[in-house]
């Protein structure tokens, strides 16, 4: 959790340094405040899995991503602003969009955008990676200029979702509680634009869909020591080479679905052997957990993979994650 304030700062540092605070923490960006003397801002700030999830909280300005912004951001990434209190109204290529409490947009930072309000307001910004929206919506810049109203069905219950979030007492630290947040909330965001738009997905999209629907699935099942392409197959209803086609189509490189299924599996379980809160658990109970079921086979994999044991790469802390 990170925290910027203005608070302690004399009245001509505040702009400047909350400017750096939030190109730090998401694109390019300037703030013109409506009353410099009296600017006060603050950004509660953290990770969840590949993306950042912040609250702000700041008096009347005008916030803009210029074009010199667009054209240096070093990444492409969606940022999705969610009003928490009052109102603000956000333009992005000649679509403006209003918020009101509850509801949320979504602009991209390769091309200019502004936020503009007049009250002081409290927000929640996202930062959403464009791959991880590209594997929920074929073409994510359709959701650009789409207002997401914060008292509708699944937007709804998303809108609810990440304002309840800044309300926990304690806010979730476990690397793959923050992982599967963020794809509750993606999954969310994919359902919320398409239970809201007449969008029809065009056929040549149809296999990628297919694809990320059997990545999706593995990663969500790699616990279950019996998954396999066979069974994979059998639940989408579709022969394993024709499984297999699809991933060679859209896959990385020449890996295969057994080999996806496998390093997955080793990921997580080198995320979990390198997390403190699980320093308690026996490595045997790691791998088992994340679907292994022979330790003799584990400790061969996983060392192809990080180039030491499981025990050793536990106790070497400072080991960097490849």
């Amino acid at each position: 959790m990170e925290l910027f304030t203005t608070k302690s700062l004399p009245p001509n540092l505040r702009r400047e340094y909350w400017n750096d605070a939030i190109c730090d923490a998401f694109t390019g960006l300037v703030t013109d405040s409506m009353d410099d003397d009296n600017f006060q801002a603050e950004l509660m700030s953290m990770a969840l899995g590949d993306l950042t999830y912040a609250r702000v909280k700041t008096t009347s300005s005008k916030v803009s991503h210029t074009m010199h912004h667009a054209s240096k951001s070093k990444e492409k990434v969606f940022l999705l602003h969610l009003q928490f209190a009052n109102e603000s109204l956000n333009s992005q290529r000649g679509y403006e969009v209003f918020l009101k409490e509850g509801d949320f947009t979504l602009v991209d930072s390769e091309s200019p955008y502004r936020v503009e309000f007049d009250d002081p307001i409290s927000m929640g910004v996202m930062r959403i990676p464009y791959d991880a929206l590209r594997e929920r919506i074929p073409n994510p810049e359709d959701i650009i200029g789409h207002k997401f109203s914060g008292s509708n069905n699944i937007s709804g219950l998303l809108s609810q979702m990440l304002r309840g979030f800044w309300n926990q007492k304690n806010i979730i630290s476990s690397r793959s509680i923050h992982h599967q947040f963020a794809n509750n909330i993606l999954d969310l965001l994919a359902t919320s634009y398409q239970s809201q738009t007449s969008r029809i997905i065009s056929s040549n999209s149809i296999r990628r869909l297919r694809y990320l629907q059997i990545k999706k699935f593995i990663d969500y099942n790699l616990s279950d020591p019996d998954l396999s392409p066979t069974k994979i197959a059998r639940v989408f209803k579709i022969t394993p080479r024709y499984m297999h086609r699809i991933y060679a189509e859209f896959g990385t490189g020449a890996e295969t679905v057994g080999q996806y299924m496998l390093s997955r599996r080793l990921e997580e379980c080198a995320q979990q052997l390198h997390d403190i809160e699980n320093s308690h658990m026996k490595i045997t109970d790691i791998a088992f957990t994340w679907g292994f079921n022979s330790m003799t086979h584990f400790s061969r994999v996983f060392k192809e993979k990080y180039g030491a044991s499981p025990r050793s790469f536990r106790n070497d802390l400072p080991y960097i994650l490849s």
